[in-house]
């Protein structure tokens, strides 16, 4: 069965590598990839050709995650499309032989999995992945759609929960059922119509991808603002302000029993996760304000003031306080 895995990449070279060297090293070889590339300066198109792949180019300033996404599935030839992200790539070379397992049910019509934060140290250390336990494969199907409205928007969020960085399609879905037009949350609102059409979805937690974007206040504030605009734009649902101190004293008690960094190190992460939380607190409490003085209308201005072009995730740069110090190196 072939599988078409679809990509929107902007400037990606720092990490496009190493996604499709992951795609490149899957169990299952009849692979095509098309890169839906956004009018990249740096070498992307060469690094995306050295692997193969097809690619589609974006118009400066037409990207939709939504849409640019619904590109991609006019040029696929796979009856499987894979979506992810040009700064992901596949835990196991068995990921995809184990996603087709899945569609063996003539019935399931989609199959996402997880993403984690790799255990490298350069990423946030609060953030890495260990698993607690053993992952349950949920089915989800609704065999009533008129009782999607009477859930509560906890159990509707947990229903409809989505992830485009690591989910496969059948291609006749989308054909179906393409994304909307949409700058975030494509993927939660397809999930929702293809549930209310009576489809069955399937969410495997065993299913990895790692994919990590570097926090900065600016990022976490604006993604922040972004996520909460789209979900109640779409779903109705009401953003709950952060517990900060709890979070703070969370973060601190995890970070300063971490045995692999130093102190310098230990004190960059907890300002870190400061920052961040702070970002996504004062980000919710502006949401929810402007919510309450004027409604969809005045989030939705202040939206295309927050969030003049999509938000785009960066990975670590090497900043002075790691280069400066001596437990600092190249290696990590």
């Amino acid at each position: 069965m072939k599988i078409t895995v679809i990509i929107p990449v902007k400037n990606g070279a720092q990490t496009l590598e190493r996604c499709l060297v992951s795609i490149r090293n899957q169990t299952v070889k009849e692979v095509d990839i098309i890169i839906l590339d956004s009018m990249s300066t740096d070498n992307s198109n060469a690094i995306a050709l050295q692997y193969d792949a097809t690619i589609i180019a974006v118009v400066e300033g037409s990207f939709n995650h939504g849409l640019t996404r619904n590109l991609g599935v006019q040029y696929a030839t796979g009856a499987f499309l894979f979506y992810t992200v040009q700064d992901a790539w596949l835990a196991e070379n068995t990921l995809f032989e184990k996603m087709l397992g899945h569609f063996e049910n003539e019935a399931v019509m989609a199959v996402s999995g997880h993403q984690a934060v790799p255990h490298e140290m350069d990423k946030n250390p609060l953030k890495w992945y260990k698993r607690f336990s053993e992952p349950v494969t949920v089915i989800r199907q609704l065999k009533d759609a008129t009782g999607f409205d009477k859930m509560n928007h906890g159990a509707q969020q947990s229903l409809i929960a989505w992830d485009n960085v690591i989910a496969m399609y059948r291609r006749e879905a989308l054909l179906q059922l393409p994304f909307i037009s949409t700058e975030m949350s494509e993927d939660w609102v397809w999930s929702r119509d293809a549930l209310l059409k009576g489809w069955k979805l399937v969410y495997d937690p065993s299913l990895l991808v790692y994919h990590y974007h570097h926090d900065t206040y600016h990022y976490v504030y604006q993604v922040t603002y972004s996520v909460n605009y789209h979900f109640y734009r779409y779903f109705g649902f009401i953003p709950t302000v952060p517990a900060v101190i709890p979070l703070m004293v969370r973060a601190t008690w995890h970070l300063a029993k971490n045995r692999e960094l130093g102190f310098f190190k230990k004190l960059y992460w907890v300002f870190h996760n400061y920052k961040s939380i702070i970002a996504r607190t004062n980000s919710t409490l502006n949401i929810l304000f402007y919510l309450k003085t004027g409604g969809l209308d005045a989030i939705s201005k202040r939206y295309t003031r927050v969030c003049k072009t999509i938000p785009q995730g960066k990975q670590k740069a090497r900043d002075i306080m790691f280069k400066n110090n001596p437990e600092y190196s190249e290696n990590n």
